[in-house]
């Protein structure tokens, strides 16, 4: 498995171990269609993490890639019993951007430091959407440096 293909995966899984299983925390091949937003709430709290690309690839005197990756991780949430499905939303949201920023994944020499200025969330919310499914939808994105040899 190629670096950044392992690099998703090490996200997803320290995430989840973060989160708690309270959450279900996977990997997701990229953006959502209207048809997989509601099959993906298996335990009514889900994040899903995809790779949206690599604006830049950087190659250094020694042979060394650092290449730019654009991360997004999805925040989707049903009504539970006692809960509003946007304050549930809001929550993990709020804790995902915690964890995201400045995190390695504990492995700096692999992953550059997340700078905050490249963290950016989104409510994705749709009445049309969101309502016709029961579901809140949140996305944080951010670009990490990863060092590919």
């Amino acid at each position: 498995m190629g670096n950044i293909a392992q690099a998703l995966t090490t996200i997803v899984d320290q995430l989840q171990v973060a989160i708690g299983t309270d959450v279900e925390v996977k990997e997701h091949p990229g953006r959502f269609t209207e048809d997989e937003l509601g099959k993906i709430l298996i335990k009514r709290k889900a994040v899903r993490i995809a790779i949206e690309g690599f604006p830049k690839i950087d190659v250094q005197g020694n042979g060394l890639r650092l290449a730019q990756v654009r991360f997004n991780a999805f925040v989707i949430c049903a009504d539970l019993k006692g809960e509003d499905r946007h304050k549930v939303a809001l929550e993990i949201t709020e804790q995902l951007a915690g964890l995201i920023t400045y995190a390695t994944w504990d492995d700096p020499v692999k992953f550059a430091s997340v700078s905050p200025a490249t963290v950016a969330i989104e409510n994705l919310y749709s009445g049309d959407l969101s309502n016709g499914k029961g579901i809140a939808w949140w996305a944080i994105s951010w670009t990490q440096a990863i060092r590919n040899h």
